[in-house]
This record gives structure tokens, C-alpha cells and sequence, in this order.
């Protein structure tokens, strides 16, 4: 199984869950940490998000590199 390559959100989500921005005090579900992450991802300003969308395509290519015959399947 090859996973699929990383968007922006994804990449946002993990840096934000590791830089520890969610208080210890707050339920510590997958669900809850996603949704705290997508708002602070909606009021991100469009530059912040163009760094992430940036990282993004980086990982994608880096992707194309690791997999070279690699396409999605659902």
C-alpha cells in the first residue's frame, strides 16, 4: 500500500498537533484536534496558507520521485 502524498491541510494539521497549540486541557480525539486545527486553518491569512500549499507541492513531488508510477485508486 503506497500512501497518498500529504495536502496542505494534512501538513498544517500535524505541525500545529506537534507544536503542542491544542491546551492539555482539551479532549485529545483525532476528531476534536481536527477540528480545532481546521479553524485556526479557516482564519489563517492567504500567505500562511500559500507556505503550506507550498509544502505541499513539495511533498507531492517528492512523492512523484519516491513513486514514480504511483496513481490514486479509491
Amino acid at each position: 500500500h503506497i500512501p497518498r502524498p500529504p495536502n496542505a491541510f494534512i501538513l498544517f494539521r500535524s505541525s500545529f498537533i506537534r507544536a503542542g497549540a491544542v491546551p492539555a486541557r482539551v479532549e485529545p480525539s483525532h476528531a476534536t484536534l481536527s477540528a480545532i486545527a481546521g479553524l485556526t486553518w479557516a482564519a489563517l491569512p492567504p500567505v500562511e496558507k500559500g507556505r503550506w500549499h507550498a509544502r505541499a507541492k513539495m511533498a507531492r513531488e517528492a512523492h512523484r520521485e519516491r513513486f514514480p508510477g504511483y496513481a490514486f485508486r479509491p
